[in-house]
């Protein structure tokens, strides 16, 4: 298997469980040197809260709200903040190791696949650039605030001042050593805050993010925002991909893996 030739696996809507159990048996496929490096996108049927790994759901997410408005919690295998996915989102996986990326730390990798993010969206028509900030504690407000996309990171994909993607990593090591990183990405079309108040415990204030359809100024499809991802990524780290599906034994690895990502309260 070459690292220059990645898999690109459409996988269109599916649970939100299925959705992290299939990115957590990709990585762990790839860190077994079963597969290539992978780019996958999807969204979400039924709508679905997605936590980070390491984030309290007391104080973040409203189960009871969650649960009458038909709105599955999930939790993800990446870290960061909770995000609100709907179908008026494209969610992309990547599977790769550090050494195919050229980068030992978090952030090196965040820049590195942050190259194909924004060659992505400026195929779409978007003045879309890297911004980098010196980091320093958060305001007590910020802090508090459990939605990703209501605060700004170290490294965020930007639209004039407008956050776009909100991205969440986690890196595993082989025994060989190598090691493998699965970053998870969330780009919305369209975002709603009135719904953040529905389920999520937060400040309420103004967030400073946007959706793809608001920064285009026009209604994108999923499958232009696929192709431009594809095409994005293939000019940025100089690749080639093979349109391909999840292998059996991911697919059945993912089978196991479900039950761990859905809330046991939720």
């Amino acid at each position: 298997m070459s690292d220059d030739r990645w898999r690109f696996i459409d996988s269109g809507p599916r649970t939100g469980a299925e959705n992290m159990a299939l990115d957590e048996a990709m990585l762990e496929a790839h860190l077994a040197g079963d597969t290539s490096p992978t780019l996958r996108v999807y969204t979400w049927s039924p709508p679905a809260v997605s936590l980070g790994r390491f984030q309290r759901v007391e104080d973040s997410v409203d189960l009871e709200a969650c649960r009458s408005l038909g709105i599955d919690v999930v939790r993800r295998p990446t870290g960061g903040r909770a995000i609100l996915h709907t179908e008026e989102e494209v969610t992309f996986s990547l599977v790769v190791s550090r050494e195919r990326l050229g980068t030992l730390g978090v952030m090196d990798s965040y820049r590195a696949l942050a190259r194909g993010i924004v060659a992505a969206l400026q195929r779409l028509g978007l003045a879309a650039r890297l911004v980098e900030r010196a980091q320093r504690a958060a305001s007590p407000t910020m802090a508090r605030d459990p939605a990703c996309f209501a605060v700004k990171a170290r490294c965020d994909i930007v639209a004039g001042s407008a956050k776009l993607v909100g991205s969440a990593q986690v890196q595993r090591d082989g025994l060989t050593g190598q090691g493998v990183l699965l970053q998870q990405n969330s780009l919305p079309l369209r975002i709603r805050p009135e719904h953040w108040r529905e389920v999520f415990l937060r400040s309420g204030e103004k967030p400073e993010a946007m959706g793809l359809w608001d920064a285009a100024g026009r209604e994108i499809s999923y499958p232009e925002v696929a192709e431009a991802l594809r095409a994005g990524f293939a000019e940025a780290l100089a690749l080639e991909f093979d349109t391909a599906d999840l292998s059996a034994s991911e697919q059945s690895r993912a089978r196991e893996l479900m039950q761990r990502a859905r809330l046991k309260n939720a």
